[in-house]
């Protein structure tokens, strides 16, 4: 009996060390920059689209350091220019604005449900702020996949970003 017990709690420790080992291993992954390759949505009609915000030639980038810190940014490049950088019109502010999204924060590792969670400590989006933005990820070949099932857009049935790697 005393040897099953010792077994047992052997066997809780050894999982333990692995899982630690596993999340070590997903840090170990993602720590760095991360290039912006794709954001995808799709339909309620199966069609994709690019998110609207980021425009079909989205850039941006995400980055993790391995104190636990991320940052994002998504630009649609093709945003219209400032005609004047140091004094820009207020369309131009907008247009700007609705062009951008970026935050950066703490980020953990649920390496049990493959979920990376992002906890914005600033963000573009006041709403985002304080709040955990779940980002069920998948790595596929050189690439970081986050993606999941919308739940916000109504008409939106998924959503996807695909980032690659800085080397």
């Amino acid at each position: 009996m005393k040897n099953g017990a010792l077994i047992m709690a052997a066997l809780l420790m050894c999982n333990g060390i692995v899982y630690a080992q596993s999340e070590a291993e997903i840090r170990d992954r993602i720590v760095g920059t991360w290039k912006l390759v794709s954001t995808e949505q799709t339909l309620k009609d199966g069609t994709t689209r690019p998110y609207p915000q980021c425009g079909p030639h989205g850039k941006g980038f995400i980055m993790y350091s391995r104190d636990g810190y991320m940052c994002a940014d998504l630009v649609n490049p093709d945003r219209p220019k400032w005609v004047d950088p140091l004094h820009p019109t207020t369309e131009e502010k907008i247009a700007a604005a609705d062009g951008t999204f970026a935050y950066c924060g703490r980020y953990e590792i649920d390496v049990k449900n493959s979920r990376l969670v992002h906890l914005p400590e600033v963000a573009t989006g006041r709403g985002f702020e304080g709040s955990r933005q779940i980002r069920p990820y998948k790595f596929e070949g050189g690439r970081l996949v986050l993606g999941d099932v919308e739940t916000q857009i109504p008409e939106v049935v998924r959503w996807k970003i695909v980032w690659e790697k800085v080397r």
